[in-house]
């Protein structure tokens, strides 16, 4: 018989997983933040090649869930060669999927303030 009880045993694994989940979070922004602002940079940059392909990267990204760019990232670098940790998995994932945000939010945060302003 199943007790259906929550006992101190749930309430570690929750917090276990709450933990990572801060972890997780406290990556992708800071990591996805700097990342955004590179992608945010080479979209409004003079390059007219690296201006298109940060545009498809920003188009590809952010029309896919984020639940196909995890399984991409856990499945898709293993068949290629890179076995990786969960986490580690998880981390590029969430920083990619952040960073093509950002990096639209960069961007119109940049293209927002007038010239005179610069």
């Amino acid at each position: 018989m199943i007790d259906g009880g929550l006992n101190a045993y749930h309430l570690q694994y929750l917090m276990f997983g709450a933990l990572w989940a801060i972890v997780l979070l406290l990556i992708a922004c800071v990591v996805g933040g700097i990342a955004g602002g590179v992608i945010a940079l080479c979209r409004l940059g003079p390059f007219k090649p690296l201006r298109w392909g940060t545009i498809a990267w920003i188009q590809l990204i952010r029309g896919a869930p984020l639940l196909v760019v995890l399984f991409l990232c856990y499945f898709g670098l293993s068949i290629i060669g890179f076995e990786l940790p969960a986490i580690v998995a998880a981390s590029i994932a969430m920083v990619v999927y952040v960073s093509a945000y950002m990096g639209e939010i960069w961007r119109g945060c940049i293209e927002s303030v007038p010239h005179t302003q610069w």
